[in-house]
């Protein structure tokens, strides 16, 4: 009788401190959690908005060809030749 007791006080104590830790959780993290689902649902409509463009309709998005400086010590240029 001790025994069953004593698991149901174990018990008790586990599953009220995982309702306790969860809650607190919830509580610190609910903000952060709100922002991060907004987040994914503009995500989600942009994603939406762009697959409803019009057919035969052709974007072209223009990426500027970065410098490229080399220096002296950055290493040696080998030039490979392809082997068939």
């Amino acid at each position: 009788m001790f025994f069953i007791k004593v698991l149901l006080v174990i018990l008790g104590i586990y599953f009220l401190g995982k309702m306790i830790i969860r809650g607190v959780v919830s509580y610190f993290l609910g903000d952060t959690s709100r922002k991060m689902n907004e987040q994914l649902y503009r995500q989600q409509e942009e994603i939406a908005r762009q697959k409803k463009k019009r057919d035969g309709h052709i974007s072209i998005h223009y990426q500027p060809k970065s410098n490229k400086n080399f220096q002296k010590d950055d290493g040696d240029y080998v030039d490979f030749e392809e082997v068939k």
